[in-house]
């Protein structure tokens, strides 16, 4: 709470701003009046300025923590002259608020080095208009940046910053400093999106099997209970707990990282053999402990597993660079990554005639759409098809 000192026939605000530094502004209001009205008691005088000179202290304050001024107010309490009314004049700036927003983020794990970023692209974005005021900034320079990133990073990348940014613009709105979000429903189309996925193609079965003789440490293992699983994600698989399985009773219970679902999946004969032979040199309460430590460094992110997988099936050869697709900062994407597991999974469910329902259920797709999208048969997968089409004509 604001608080006033004298300094010598003025009253000084003393405030506190959202990351705790004290700030001393002058009120402009005297601490006794240099002449009465004729009647009037001093003492009087001077307790009704100390009361004015805490409410233009508190206006202060609001202009440090939260850029909201009352320029009507203070006048009215402390007169147009008074030093009070050069503060706030032009409310806070969008830098000023997004930087105070991040520093009051920082004892949250991860969220200076995740969120960091997408305030960082976005001030590099407004350029010198980050001094503009916050409630300039509108839902014409939210779209402009996150094509502008689009260029630049990919689909889901820019997914992340838009999520970060539209969290900060809430605060903003909650805290009635600006009257709507201009991020809110800004975000890349499921066009971008879902065209960045159909980079990446399934694994064929025959790759998988040279997965699963040159691969190094427990990624073969990984490999396998991700597909035995019916393609679950990298993270999943790296965090995966022995309290998470029931050998007695054949099955996994497994919470999604990313949807937060809950599955229950049956463990079949090829899993349960993976999971026997790493059960009985079991080391600590994770099936892969090495894996489980690199997730949990990461802050309970995929990317440096996946960045690793990644590289291991460039330099055993099994995918190449895709160069055309490299776009200003923009990684080159592989054709292939630990996620395409997650394609080869539906691809040959969908083959075997498993039902599109079935296959989402087995696989923990949300809706037919996104099944359709890892739905990814090879040339010799389609050539089998229609020659089973000709063969029934015959």
């Amino acid at each position: 709470m604001a608080g006033i000192i004298k300094r010598g026939n003025k009253w000084i605000a003393v405030v506190r701003s959202l990351d705790g530094k004290e700030l001393r502004k002058t009120t402009g209001i005297d601490v006794a009046p240099k002449a009465l009205l004729p009647g009037t008691n001093k003492r009087a005088a001077m307790a009704q300025n100390e009361a004015r000179a805490r409410l233009v202290a508190e206006e202060m304050e609001k202009e440090v923590r939260y850029g909201v001024f009352d320029l009507e107010k203070v006048k009215a309490i402390a007169g147009e002259s008074a030093a009070a009314l050069k503060a706030g004049r032009n409310g806070m700036s969008a830098g000023k608020f997004l930087l105070d927003w991040l520093e009051g983020r920082r004892n949250k794990r991860g969220a200076i080095e995740r969120d960091g970023v997408a305030v960082r692209r976005f001030l590099d974005f407004l350029g010198d208009g980050r001094n503009m005021v916050l409630t300039a900034v509108n839902k014409g320079m939210a779209k402009d940046f996150v094509e502008r990133e689009l260029e630049r990073v990919s689909a889901g990348t820019v997914i992340r910053y838009v999520s970060t940014l539209s969290g900060a613009f809430n605060v903003a709105v909650e805290r009635e400093l600006i009257p709507r979000n201009p991020f809110r429903g800004v975000m890349p189309s499921k066009a971008d999106h879902q065209a960045e996925k159909q980079l990446r193609g399934a694994f064929t079965l025959d790759e998988v099997k040279r997965l699963l003789e040159v691969m190094p440490g427990e990624w073969p293992d990984m490999v396998r209970v991700c597909l035995y699983t019916g393609g679950q994600r990298l993270g999943d698989i790296a965090s995966l707990k022995w309290d998470q399985i029931d050998l007695e009773h054949s099955f996994l219970f497994m919470t999604t990282q990313k949807s937060r679902r809950r599955m229950n999946k049956p463990i079949i004969d090829p899993l349960r053999e993976v999971l026997e032979r790493r059960l009985a040199c079991r080391v600590n309460e994770f099936v892969f402990p090495l894996a489980a430590m690199k997730h949990a460094q990461a802050g309970g992110r995929s990317d440096k597993l996946s960045t690793e997988f990644t590289s291991l099936l460039r330099r055993h050869g099994i995918v190449e660079d895709e160069p055309t697709e490299a776009k200003g900062d923009r990684h080159k994407l592989a054709s292939k990554s630990f996620h395409s597991l997650r394609a080869t999974a539906v691809t040959v469910l969908r083959l075997a005639g498993v039902s599109p329902d079935l296959c989402r259920f087995i696989v923990g797709h949300d809706s037919e759409e996104i099944e359709r999208v890892y739905f990814r048969p090879d040339a010799a997968d389609v050539h089998d098809a229609m020659s089973r089409i000709a063969d029934g004509l015959k």
